[in-house]
């Protein structure tokens, strides 16, 4: 019996990657997945730290080409001489036909890290931004000494904010899959202390990790995500979560409160911050 040698996953530059699963290639990015079926591959090459997957194509056509840079070059060279080896045995191959109409493209969507990630990004850029505009309307309004008041309280209350989102959509996630969400629990495996493994409605074993301890935890998940999920914590420490997020989300906008009823104030004429109190 012949053995196969492990092939690489040859991992790229900007989150990319490039696996040989069953009889397809299979090039993601952080927003893309595309499936290279080997009938559709001409040849790949190893091009010091990229790979190149080049298609067939009908004669006189030009053969598209997928690439990935910034490979490790021995990766690269093992991947393509792997690839290129089991390329003569597929079935339905043929070199002279256009191997592009074979591959599929799909994207992907945001993962949850990702969404939060995005989620703080903009609230901060947001809160930065109404910062500077609150800035610059109450120096127009003749009270630009308040800009020494409005930056660091602004950005406290900006920093107060993001803590706050992050805080209550932390807790609201955890609330809505212990509401909403499929609860199991996970068994752990044996010879892997801290990691244990549940069984998705499509039938996939999945892994999660925590030091919690015991044979199995409880975990919760969502059913149209299975990979989201959670160990559920004790209810004090959500309501403390939960707490936190609203103290930080009141000290925030009360800030942001003020330095708009300031400025209101600027322009009314009723605020001079340059006379002694």
């Amino acid at each position: 019996m012949s053995i196969r040698p492990s092939i690489p996953v040859v991992q790229g530059s900007k989150k990319t990657s490039l696996e040989f699963e069953g009889d397809a290639l299979y090039l993601r990015s952080a927003r893309e997945e595309i499936r290279i079926p080997l009938a559709a591959i001409g040849q790949v090459r190893a091009e010091g730290r990229a790979v190149a997957v080049e298609l067939t194509a009908a004669p006189g056509g030009v053969p598209v080409e997928h690439r990935i840079e910034g490979a490790s070059e021995a990766g690269a060279t093992m991947f393509a001489a792997t690839v290129n080896a089991a390329l003569d045995g597929t079935p339905g191959r043929d070199t002279a036909a256009d191997g592009s109409a074979l591959v599929e493209a799909q994207p992907l969507p945001l993962d949850r890290r990702e969404r939060r990630m995005r989620l703080v990004k903009w609230w901060s850029l947001g809160s930065t931004a109404l910062v500077v505009l609150l800035c610059v309307l109450i120096a127009v309004a003749g009270e630009a000494i308040g800009i020494v008041l409005f930056l660091p309280l602004g950005f406290a209350a900006a920093g107060s904010t993001v803590v706050s989102v992050v805080a209550l959509a932390s807790w609201y996630r955890e609330w809505r899959l212990m509401r909403h969400g499929i609860t199991t629990f996970a068994a752990e495996v044996p010879d892997r202390p801290g990691t244990y493994l549940y069984t998705d409605p499509a039938g996939l074993i999945r892994q999660v990790s925590t030091w919690a301890g015991g044979m199995a935890v409880k975990v919760c998940y969502d059913p149209r995500e299975p990979g989201n999920v959670i160990l559920p914590r004790a209810a004090l420490l959500r309501r403390g979560e939960l707490a936190l997020g609203l103290f930080f989300a009141f000290g925030g906008l009360v800030s942001y409160g003020g330095m708009i009823a300031m400025t209101v104030s600027a322009f009314a004429g009723t605020l001079n911050l340059s006379e002694p109190a």
